[in-house]
């Protein structure tokens, strides 16, 4: 049999290079070997951030970097936005109502975008400590202008913190240059890599909310993480994910490589195709085209199919795993992530095995 390919949110596919490395004995982490590898792996991380400011890795999903920004930056009663799209949104600002901030939910509604002019509104009168916003929402399949909101909260002095879990490293986000204060993200969705690292970087401003941060944190620790990566060897406070380090240094090597330019661009051809097809075939993308992801697909199930049937049907037929709707959206949409490492011919075999699932399954 075929080996199962994964057009999923994430974890994503990963390269057999890759796979090869994260298949090694690991190094030990107080070692020069590992001192000399790390360090390959900020300076990629900078790069891909397009930030000068330090770049903290953690062994934990994207949601431990989620957490560390809210443990780390904010103190109980702190006043703060969040401006949701979707579940990854919702998530977030549970996280902050969890450790005791002043949460303020502005949702759009699933399947739309921020609009930047209800956020103004929003921001004008608000006197928050710092607004949070998704930038590729992975369950509804719609993208952010972070951009735009980042110059929107930027005319009233308030941070930005982006959840680019999904995002970062497949489409443009320019951490200093469009003054986002955090950007966070990991290694199983455009980084290439196997899961169990984020990546959090925040912005000398942020570092200054850090100062006055009185919210309980040890693990997640970003200035004992800081500390670690500004040494002359740098490290970790504690044992890292040594395989998977090793793996995303591999990864973000080819990444680089290859040109993120060269991969926004892919990533807008990946997009376009996919949506193209949706239509070609009678099918119906969930949001509108113009805040389409480019980085997964969510289409709408036809009334007479079930969505776990067309899942079950590509996964069985083809060894192609696609998901369904989360939350609200369950049995409502399918999801296809066309996000990392997808070759055209991975995605041609997804894309043939929906249109043949739509057919079979027609009542």
């Amino acid at each position: 049999m075929n080996k199962k390919i994964l057009m999923t949110p994430g974890p994503t596919m990963v390269p057999e290079e890759v796979l090869e490395i994260n298949g090694r004995q690991p190094m030990h982490h107080r070692t020069q070997e590992f001192y000399e590898l790390f360090s390959g792996l900020n300076l990629n991380l900078k790069k891909i951030f397009k930030t000068k400011m330090e770049v903290m890795t953690l062994t934990a999903s994207g949601t431990g970097a989620m957490e560390a920004s809210v443990a780390n930056l904010f103190s109980k009663g702190d006043k703060v936005l969040f401006a949701t799209i979707g579940h990854f949104g919702e998530r977030f600002y549970d996280i902050a109502k969890i450790y005791g901030l002043d949460a303020e939910l502005l949702d759009f509604g699933w399947g739309n975008a921020v609009d930047l002019n209800v956020l103004e509104d929003k921001l004008k009168d608000g006197d928050y400590k710092a607004l949070f916003i998704t930038q590729n929402e992975t369950s509804t399949g719609v993208t952010n202008d972070i951009k735009a909101a980042a110059e929107t909260a930027g005319k009233y002095s308030i941070p930005v913190i982006v959840d680019a879990v999904s995002s970062l490293g497949g489409i443009p986000l320019e951490m200093d240059k469009w003054g986002v204060d955090v950007v966070i993200t990991c290694s199983q969705k455009c980084f290439m890599s196997p899961p169990g690292l984020s990546f959090i970087s925040l912005s000398e401003r942020a570092w200054g909310m850090a100062e006055k941060s009185t919210l309980p944190k040890y693990y997640f620790d970003l200035k004992k993480a800081r500390k670690g990566v500004m040494k002359e060897k740098p490290d970790t406070p504690y044992t890292p994910a040594v395989s998977t380090i090793m793996a995303a240094k591999r990864a973000t090597d080819m990444l680089l490589s290859l040109g993120l330019d060269n991969v926004y661009k892919r990533q807008e051809d990946f997009g376009k195709k996919v949506r193209d097809y949706i239509k070609d075939i009678g099918l119906q993308l969930f949001p509108e085209e113009c805040i389409a992801s480019n980085l997964i697909s969510a289409i709408k199930v036809p009334e007479d199919i079930s969505a776990s049937d067309i899942i079950n049907y590509i996964l069985e037929k083809h060894n192609i795993l696609i998901t369904g709707g989360q939350g609200r959206l369950k049995g409502k949409i399918i999801r296809i992530g066309h996000m990392g490492y997808v070759t055209e011919e991975m995605l041609e075999k997804t894309l043939n095995a929906l249109k043949e699932a739509v057919l079979k399954l027609k009542k």
